[in-house]
């Protein structure tokens, strides 16, 4: 009789799960064991949180929930950081864990891996820690992760199994269907945000990443209300960024801002005006609505938080747009002249390189941003036509998931071209990876952005006049580095070499590390 293990293997199946990420240890090896013997394919990263990563970054791209497995306590605690990313992001991530023996949870006994309370330290990074007790509980728990993602905000799930329960004989193992659906707005609320915006004279639309998907929903209200469309970074290619009614991702401009505040009416569709999507130097200041603010959101609790709706229509981004659509004249409308704000503050300088390096992605090609100088221009700047075309998570702001998440979207479109972009600091944080990326035979082109370490915090102590501590951290040889990884290394010192570099490296049987000086800008 299968155990408990292998069935978690069989339910994967049955919900479609074609890819894993994880590092196997003694209280998993039931699970592995039903691994062995199934077609889902396993990824073993050099590190928990690069599952973690590369999961989220499959999930975007594939469209459909990245999965880990993980061991007890140390695996969880390693990839807490990547899963926090997916939370802020409203990233669906299903992390499968064991959890410690029953008989010995929560007593302080001390045995291997354990957590003083693993279900709840989850479930401050998850929308649900679920916690499987008993064999016939799995497909239980397993329905309730599944109706998490495909009904409310996206959110990470974890589902803990006890290694004794991980050894028992599996229960039934058959999916559950889930009768919830997705929210439908409420037709009352439909009709007033729908006479809001048929009389505005100068409305906007802004689309966060809960408008992923809605992207042609969206441009038919803004054909038919003339509103001007602008996309948070996690919005980015919810509609091109070449459409006439776009003026891209670029809610932090201050001349976003101040067209936000004389809009009439403003509809804002699945974004919680977070300070990483809206705030600007130097005033970090979150924009003002003056007038009438309509939201649409899966998530109910958004409405009364900052700023409030003043229509609140609490639904699935698609359904509610298009109902709102039916309630404008079929008509199109002509908006304003539009044109893109300026590059904001201290950004021209990496225009050039970003321009080159855009110059040779292909067009449908997918750029995955660290924390790095160049790629907070790339925020706003970067030219995309669907989402997750560009990818940098946006709201937890950590170092280092570029490399893990351009595997992670490499192994979900694998004819597609994809890149990553990393400062030499952040680069640093989960470097191991390039070797997973060298197993994997992975064509990636990283471009290394060598500045000595955290140049970004060197000029913000500049700036308030900070000295310089704990800034200058780097490698001693990237190349070097790069090949005993197993991946291939170049050093390049103008942008045509950066460019041939990166288009040998496309083709190339592994990942390519192209080392960057910061001066070729």
């Amino acid at each position: 009789m299968a155990t408990t293990g292998e069935a978690v293997v069989r339910l994967l199946e049955q919900y479609g799960t074609e890819v894993v990420f994880g590092i196997p240890g003694v209280h998993t090896l039931e699970i592995y064991r039903g691994l062995g013997e199934s077609p889902i394919r396993h990824v073993t990263p050099r590190h928990e949180q690069g599952a973690g990563f590369m999961a989220d970054a499959y999930g975007r791209v594939a469209g459909r929930p990245g999965v880990c497995i993980l061991i007890t306590g140390a695996g969880l605690s390693n990839v807490a950081t990547a899963v926090a990313g997916a939370y802020h992001d409203s990233i669906p991530l299903l992390v499968i864990s064991s959890d410690t023996h029953s008989r010995d949870r929560g007593h302080g006994v001390g045995p291997l891996h354990d957590l003083p309370d693993q279900q709840a330290f989850m479930s401050t990074i998850t929308a649900e820690s679920i916690l499987v007790n008993d064999p016939s509980e799995l497909p239980e728990a397993f329905a309730r992760a599944f109706e998490i993602f495909d009904t409310r905000r996206p959110r990470p799930v974890h589902i803990g199994i006890p290694i004794d329960v991980l050894d028992r004989p599996a229960g039934d193992d058959q999916r559950l269907e889930s009768p919830a659906t997705r929210p439908l707005a409420d037709p009352a609320a439909v009709a007033r945000a729908g006479a809001a915006l048929a009389s505005a004279r100068s409305p906007m639309i802004v689309l966060g990443g809960g408008a992923v998907g809605a992207g042609p929903e969206a441009l038919a209200v803004a054909a038919r209300t003339g509103a001007t469309i602008v996309t948070t970074q996690n919005g980015k290619g919810v509609v091109p960024d070449s459409h006439p009614a776009s003026i891209g991702a670029m809610t932090t401009a201050p001349e976003v801002h101040a067209a936000l505040e004389a809009a009439d009416v403003v509809l804002a569709v699945g974004t919680e005006f977070s300070e990483t999507d809206y705030f600007y130097a130097p005033t970090l200041q979150p924009p003002v609505v003056s007038g009438t603010l309509v939201r649409i959101d899966i998530d109910a609790t958004q409405f009364g938080r900052r700023p409030g709706a003043d229509i609140a229509l609490h639904g699935d981004a698609t359904e509610t747009l298009r109902a709102l659509a039916r309630q404008l004249p079929d008509q199109s409308r002509p908006g304003p002249a539009r044109a893109a704000p300026a590059p904001l503050p201290g950004t021209d300088a990496y225009r050039p390189f970003l321009e080159a390096l855009r110059a040779v992605l292909p067009a449908d090609g997918i750029l995955v941003a660290d924390s790095t100088q160049p790629a907070y221009a790339a925020h706003n700047w970067w030219p995309v036509s669907a989402p997750w075309q560009y990818i940098s998570p946006a709201g937890f702001g950590t170092l280092g998931p570029a490399l893990p998440m351009a595997i992670g979207a490499k192994l979900a479109a694998p004819d597609l071209t994809v890149a990553c972009l990393a400062g030499d600091g952040g680069f640093l944080f989960t470097a191991a990876e390039l070797a997973t990326a060298a197993d994997l035979g992975l064509a990636i082109p990283i471009l290394l952005w060598q500045n000595d370490g955290y140049g970004e915090i060197r000029d913000s102590m500049t700036r308030i006049g900070v000295p310089h501590v704990g800034t200058q951290t780097s490698a001693r040889d990237f190349v070097r580095l790069a090949e005993g990884l197993g991946a291939a290394g170049v050093r390049v010192t103008t942008l045509a070499e950066m460019q041939d570099a990166f288009r040998a490296a496309t083709t190339a049987a592994g990942p390519t590390l192209i080392e960057v000086p910061a001066s070729i800008a």
